[in-house]
């Protein structure tokens, strides 16, 4: 009897294993997806760039003035953006990743340093602090708020 109440123990707790092994972890899913953005922008791969940003989305830009409301508004603002920069490089700093709603939502805060060139080989840059909010929704991350603006005195 002890011998199979063991084995049944065993058994329940190598069965829990896989389940806590099998969690993974909200603000690295949301760093992976991040890293694939950045890669589609340099490519200039607005589909790409836009594969998880809810419909819905609300973007304000520092040079844009008032905010961009939807994924199509969003589309719109990066295709004329990258069509009148077609050289852009960024870098990201001190960046951060809280995780709230048991998973559900992570906050993401950072500084970025954009380069952009323009056509005519004219170049300026930006330096900027940003923030984005992630929602998982029907078991995907969504990008559905994103806020940058120009760090002071740097504009």
């Amino acid at each position: 009897m002890r011998v199979l109440s063991g084995s049944l123990a065993l058994v329940l707790l190598l069965g829990t294993v896989p389940v806590v092994w099998a969690q993974v972890d909200p603000a690295k899913e949301v760093a992976a997806i991040a890293q694939k953005r950045a890669e589609a922008g340099a490519r200039g791969d607005v589909d790409a760039f836009l594969a998880d940003v809810a419909d819905n989305v609300v973007f304000t830009a520092s040079r844009a003035g008032f905010r961009i409301e939807g994924k199509e508004a969003l589309r719109a603002f990066l295709t004329n953006l990258w069509q009148n920069y077609p050289t852009r490089q960024g870098g990201s700093r001190q960046v951060t990743r809280r995780v709230y709603q048991e998973g559900n939502v992570v906050v993401v805060n950072g500084y970025n340093d954009q380069t952009f060139i323009d056509k005519n080989g004219r170049m300026f840059t930006l330096m900027q602090r940003n923030s984005q909010t992630w929602v998982k929704t029907g078991g995907r991350w969504l990008l559905v708020d994103q806020h940058n603006s120009g760090m002071p005195g740097t504009q």
